[in-house]
């Protein structure tokens, strides 16, 4: 078997000692080793492009050595490729890497990654764009527009919590119009999350019942009258309890158009996305991931 490691320097466990030590695991299962670098997402899918030409997807696998970031910079190389994606988290949230089992360790992950079984998962697309888990449209675009630190999202660190909460005490919603294939729903709302898996940033569940595989995305809106209903559905998000919630709309879709007045901010995958409208879609079981064996699942 042969291995691409696409290692970001920058997440938030990635340091040379790491590399090296997961590179000589890897040779110890018997594996060729090759590196791309990711030192941008435009920069780290274009390298894994060129690496990839004339290999097989029978005998390769890509191994992303970071955070949820690292895998959201080279998902235009893998998407509708038969290539799969095997994960050694390493940045600082991991949650796609929780979401699909992959356990914490290296060595367990390593593990994982060579011997793993092969899973097909669902694609979003925000204009154009592909990612896995989620998408945020309003303050949660903002947040990561203005708040973020763009070299290291290190989004634990109580200075970016700081300011988190200073953006959520001054942002005011925005008036949106979201058409799916069914439905139209018209409201104020301060944020949409377009959900693909169930995990979002800081370990949330913010998407109950999720499934990564189903073909589908959820679409939670989250409409407020007031500043005091907005801390409620605050504190009934944190607790994985806003669905029902007053002003909480849950939507399911395939496709969706999203426009806003004024324009409000996109992240997708905790990166920065641009701002509205959004032509959002769902590419079924268009990504290849390496997950624990069925009963080797480590909770």
């Amino acid at each position: 078997m042969r291995v691409l490691l696409v290692a970001n320097p920058r997440a938030g466990r990635v340091n040379p000692a790491r590399l090296a030590h997961i590179a000589r695991l890897l040779q110890s299962a018997r594996v060729e080793v090759g590196a791309v670098p990711a030192s941008g997402p435009g920069i780290a899918a274009a390298s894994l492009r060129h690496a990839l030409q004339g290999l097989s997807p029978a005998d390769t696998r890509v191994i992303a050595v970071g955070g949820d970031g690292t895998i959201h910079a080279i998902l235009p190389a893998l998407v509708g490729t038969a290539f799969p994606l095997a994960i050694v988290p390493a940045g600082t949230l991991n949650a796609l890497a929780g979401e699909l089992h992959i356990p914490q360790g290296i060595e367990s992950a390593i593990r994982v990654a060579v011997g793993g079984e092969p899973r097909r998962i669902d694609v979003g697309v925000v204009n154009g764009r592909p990612f896995v888990q989620m998408a945020g449209v309003g303050f949660d675009g903002a947040a990561v527009h203005t708040v973020v630190p763009t070299e290291n999202k290190n989004m634990l660190s109580p200075l970016v919590l700081a300011r988190g909460l200073r953006l959520l005490s001054t942002y005011r919603p925005s008036r949106f119009r979201i058409t799916t294939e069914s439905s139209t729903l018209s409201a104020k709302a301060w944020l949409i999350l377009v959900a693909n898996a169930s995990r979002y940033t800081y370990r949330l569940c913010a998407s109950p019942g999720a499934d990564i595989a189903d073909g589908w995305l959820d679409l939670w809106v989250f409409a407020a009258r007031s500043a005091r209903q907005t801390v409620g559905q605050v504190l009934a998000l944190l607790r994985g309890t806003h669905g029902g919630y007053p002003g909480v709309h849950h939507l399911r879709a395939r496709s969706a158009q999203i426009a806003s007045h004024p324009p409000v901010w996109l992240h997708l995958d905790g990166d920065a996305g641009g701002r509205t409208p959004a032509t959002v879609s769902v590419l079924p079981r268009a990504l290849t991931v390496i997950v624990p064996s069925a009963d080797k699942i480590v909770a």
